[in-house]
């Protein structure tokens, strides 16, 4: 039996599919950590930086200030994030 690729997998591939620029600022990880479309049903399963995103990347993607508290923490287990704690071993930040 061949090994299948995991749930968590697909969900990362999509969203970097969706949104990642490579032209753009950030890592993919970054930049799907600050997508807006929370009204996609993947939104609240995206994969997220466990990191603080670098204010000029926060500065790229005009984040306000009052919500730039949210990525400078460590991660979502500090209440910083919508999204899952998503790592996944041999998938690099950038």
């Amino acid at each position: 039996m061949k090994n299948r690729p995991s749930l968590r997998k697909h969900v990362n591939d999509f969203c970097k599919g969706c949104i990642y620029d490579c032209a753009a600022a950030g890592t993919w990880r970054q930049q799907v950590t600050l997508c807006s479309v929370t009204s996609c049903k993947l939104y609240d399963a995206r994969p997220v930086t466990k990191r603080p995103i670098p204010e000029s990347v926060l500065d790229y993607y005009f984040v306000p200030e009052a919500e730039r508290r949210f990525f400078r923490c460590s991660g979502p287990l500090d209440g910083g994030f919508n999204g899952h704690d998503v790592s996944d071993e041999g998938t690099s930040e950038g």
